[in-house]
């Protein structure tokens, strides 16, 4: 039997689902129909053998080659984090991804696996999360407003602490650091479409001041918010 075609047709069937697999080099060696759509190729064998940075901004293939190495380090799986969407550089899209070790019969890691889906605030606050998809609409809407996790906790019939409980189950992370990464993404798309100064920006976004926001920036980025407009301004 052939696995490799039979898995990759179950895998195709998964229309909001990317999957891929990578070897420690960083080379894809698997890539279903949506991993596809994400690095714009007409088929998974265009990707074959390719890497991150064949396909996304230096910043952007840097982070995500870093969390592969980590997982390959450790040997410890990264579940259900959020992340920018990889196809368009300042998207204010966000993801929620894993990746885990791939090991050879004898157990030694020989790459990673991983699959990430969008995350649609619209369709969200309809599916099956009660009205914590109401919260995280809220979040997407007025994300540069002085918001506070008791605000989302109301929306969502819920106490704060419920709240915080049942957000960090379903995303891994905290409701604070998930408003961040959409204050990020969209702060991203404004450095790379508007002349606004980086403090403008900062404050059009939701951050306290310029310090903030770069600190949040960088942290979450990897680099300031300068040099992402630098590396991302046109020509």
């Amino acid at each position: 039997m052939d696995w490799h075609r039979t898995f990759g047709q179950i895998l195709d069937l998964l229309p909001d689902v990317a999957f891929f697999m990578k070897d420690r080099r960083g080379r894809f060696v698997m890539n279903n129909r949506r991993a596809c759509e994400y690095c714009r190729a007409a088929s998974e064998e265009e990707t074959l053998g390719k890497t991150d940075a064949d396909y996304w901004p230096a910043d952007r293939a840097s982070s995500y080659s870093e969390g592969d190495r980590q997982v390959m380090t450790t040997g410890q799986p990264i579940l259900n984090a959020v992340s920018s969407a990889p196809e368009e550089a300042g998207s204010d899209r966000l993801i929620i991804y894993s990746k885990v070790p791939v090991r050879d019969l004898k157990g030694r890691i020989i790459g990673i696996a991983g699959i990430h889906r969008e995350i649609d605030a619209k369709r969200f606050a309809m599916a099956s999360y009660g009205r914590i998809g109401e919260a995280v609409r809220l979040m997407h809407a007025r994300f540069a407003e002085d918001l506070k996790t008791r605000d989302f906790a109301k929306v969502a019939g819920l106490s704060p602490s419920q709240f915080n409980r049942r957000f960090r189950a379903l995303f891994g992370t905290t409701p604070r650091e998930y408003l961040l990464r959409v204050r990020v993404n969209s702060a991203c798309r404004f450095l790379e479409t508007t002349g606004w100064t980086v403090a403008r920006v900062a404050l059009e976004t939701g951050f306290f001041d310029h310090s903030h926001f770069t600190r949040i920036f960088r942290r979450l980025m990897g680099l300031t918010p300068a040099t992402y407009r630098k590396m991302h301004s046109p020509g």
